[in-house]
């Protein structure tokens, strides 16, 4: 997905939520049990920095944006609440519990798009930027050498085409 259908996409979302969710998927390819289970104990937004899934990674300016955001709402809207997660919901902020996974498939629904498939085109755009070095992208996104493979051989295919359509317009 280009930058511009991120956006399209985060401006569909109808609440903060859903554009965390989307920012997370798309910055940091952030799988939804990583969103559902983020803790604010995760967030470093001093030093631009979150830990999804265990791993520490740099927090893009849509992410800090977007997360900053809806932290005051958060504040201001369950101001006792002693749910240690990112995102909680009406139900979850009496107690401890994670949001629901329908709970971000219904926001995602909302925008006609998956955490999955942005995830997965994040991944892929990094695969184009990067030579489609799956040693990069393994790193990057802590993926399996096999899934960094798979997503480089797509890179390269992508690239080589593109480059095969150049030479025949000269």
């Amino acid at each position: 997905m280009a930058d511009e259908e991120i956006r399209a996409i985060e401006q569909q979302a109808d609440n903060l939520a859903g554009r965390v969710i989307i920012a997370l998927a798309a910055e940091n390819a952030a799988r939804t049990g990583a969103i559902r289970h983020l803790t604010l104990d995760d967030l470093d937004l001093a030093n631009r920095r979150i830990t999804l899934a265990g791993r520490r990674q740099r927090l893009g300016d849509l992410s800090h944006r977007v997360l900053r955001r809806w932290l005051r709402h958060r504040r201001a809207t369950w101001p006792h609440t002693t749910n240690p997660h990112v995102l909680i919901s009406d139900k979850t902020a009496h107690g401890t519990n994670p949001i629901s996974q329908q709970f971000v498939t219904s926001r995602m629904n909302r925008t006609g798009c998956s955490v999955d498939r942005i995830r997965k085109d994040r991944i892929l755009h990094e695969a184009l930027a990067g030579g489609a070095d799956p040693l990069h992208l393994s790193l990057v996104f802590g993926i399996s050498h096999s899934t960094a493979a798979r997503y480089s051989a797509v890179a390269e295919h992508l690239l080589s085409d593109e480059l095969d359509r150049a030479s025949q317009s000269s």
